[in-house]
């Protein structure tokens, strides 16, 4: 039977050491607004806390926790945990299989590389409306995973670490939230990665990543702001890209109702765009492939060329827009483009290209022309 136990200053209450030395299974603590210490941390096991605050800064644990290796769920509610070390705020050890449920609740790290919330085992992660501020969400090499993030906000921007970091085998998904940081999946990655209506700082995918992304946001404006790589397979739907998408290896991209500012495809990517827009500068490479339907390719001013085909990249395109702007359309080496144009602000194009039979534009007129 759980134990419903008030913890407080109040007579009818019990203090915070009584409560902590008679834990048993399955008790819910309700904490009063206040701090509390927990100097050498604690190991949790089948408990509930939470606070009575209107906040969750309103009732502070000072300290740190872990689950216990033999613990089935550990939920936490409107509180703030803030580590006064340089250890994991929340830790799950390597032998666990359990649940850790964090709702409406703040989890401060210590600005360093320790990750703030540390998965290592088997374990299902829950953050509902919670903060995790100055430190990462990790989950490591040997962890089997599940994350559901929902109305949630991690703040870690850091040049060296990311802010969530996504190793071992499972699945996220996050919805409604923001990423203020890196997601970053890594070259022993195997997993599902859902994002919906997100916003993100960068996102880099590593390993064996199958992405499916929706109504989400990357705001970084560097030529990275989305890199696949490896033998990730991405599938994304209504979304911006302030920056570059780059993808190398053997990675899959296909990208429908979405705009991006560049991108650049190399070794073997292959990549299909469905009624999209790149609003500056697009090159494929080595081997890499594009199938492209209804897309709107522009020039902008930082870039010598808008459309850039080289090695024995291939793009075959339908029902292309093509805006030059002053910039040039490139197919060099053993580069083959296909396409037939449905729009374009040029009364006609010139294509720099060294085997004029690769090149095969119907609906506009162009004309050859050697670097």
């Amino acid at each position: 039977m759980p134990r419903l136990i008030k913890i407080g200053a109040g007579g009818a209450e019990v203090t915070w050491h009584e409560a902590l030395k008679d834990l048993r299974a399955d008790d819910v603590l309700f904490l009063e607004p206040g701090f509390y210490e927990l100097p050498q941390g604690i190991t949790l096991t089948d408990i509930t806390i939470k606070g009575t605050g209107s906040s969750p800064e309103d009732t502070t644990i000072l300290g740190y926790a872990g689950v216990s290796k033999n613990s089935r769920y550990v939920t936490l509610e409107n509180l703030c945990i803030n580590t006064n070390k340089d250890r994991n705020s929340l830790f799950i050890p390597l032998e666990a299989d359990t649940y850790l449920s964090l709702r409406n609740c703040i989890i401060k790290g210590c600005g360093t590389d320790t990750a703030t919330i540390a998965v290592n085992g088997k374990a299902t992660l829950e953050l509902y409306s919670t903060k995790v501020i100055g430190g990462s969400i990790s989950m490591f090499e040997a962890s089997d995973f599940r994350l559901e993030m929902n109305d949630s906000y991690i703040d870690y921007p850091s040049n060296e670490y990311c802010a969530l970091a996504l190793e071992g085998h499972g699945t996220a998904i996050i919805n409604n939230s923001r990423i203020h940081g890196s997601i970053n999946t890594f070259n022993k990655t195997n997993m599902e990665l859902d994002i919906n209506n997100t916003t993100i700082d960068y996102l880099l995918l590593h390993g064996q990543t199958w992405m499916n992304m929706m109504g989400s946001e990357v705001l970084s404006q560097e030529d990275a702001c989305l890199y696949i790589s490896d033998e990730c397979w991405v599938n994304i739907l209504n979304s911006n890209f302030n920056g570059g998408v780059y993808l190398d290896k053997q990675a899959r991209m296909i990208l429908q109702n979405s705009r991006l500012n560049r991108m650049v495809a190399i070794d073997e990517a292959k990549v299909t765009l469905n009624n999209s827009v790149v609003t500056d500068h697009a090159d494929f490479q080595n081997d890499a492939k594009c199938d492209a339907n209804r897309v709107t390719f522009n020039g902008g001013l930082e870039y010598e060329y808008f459309l850039a085909l080289s090695d024995d990249a291939e793009l075959k395109g339908s029902n292309l827009v093509l805006n030059s702007n002053g910039a040039t359309l490139a197919v060099q080496d053993n580069a083959k483009l296909i396409m037939n144009v449905l729009a374009s602000k040029d009364k006609s194009l010139e294509v720099e290209c060294n085997k004029k039979p690769n090149v095969h534009i119907l609906g506009m007129k162009w004309t050859a022309k050697k670097k």
